[in-house]
């Protein structure tokens, strides 16, 4: 359960994209809405999101996080990288975008290592007296 909750974050990002992408920018009859002033109103989201596009800002912003994440080791910088790596395959920044996605997924699914040492299996630690072999 803990496991589903951490991809919570990246799968609304994805969610939200998708959104973006098929209810506001795909629209042909919005566009011709904001073709006379761009930058008006609710148009002007659109048109800022349109041109977060052009040199893929969404896309670097996931690899930049995703290499920090990578780096620092920290989960909530993971989440981020592939929330915002999903949010630019969807927004067309899908170069950038897949790696700091796969980057932060890694940073996701590979445990931290503990800073304790292993315990080894002595006889002491598993109760039994020295000298004695391990029960099959």
């Amino acid at each position: 359960m803990a496991r589903a909750r951490t991809f919570l974050l990246p799968l609304l990002a994805l969610v939200a994209a998708a959104a973006l992408r098929f209810f506001a920018i795909e629209p042909s009859h919005l566009g011709h809405l904001c073709d006379p002033a761009p930058w008006s109103g609710w148009c002007a989201a659109r048109t800022a999101l349109i041109m977060a596009f052009r040199f893929q800002e969404i896309g670097w912003a996931a690899l930049l996080v995703g290499i920090v994440a990578t780096f620092v080791r920290r989960a909530w910088l993971g989440q981020l990288a592939l929330a915002l790596g999903l949010a630019g395959l969807v927004l067309y920044s899908y170069e950038p975008a897949v790696i700091g996605a796969l980057l932060g997924a890694l940073v996701l699914l590979r445990p931290v290592p503990s800073s304790r040492p292993a315990q080894r299996d002595t006889p002491a630690a598993a109760g039994r007296p020295a000298g004695t072999p391990p029960a099959a």
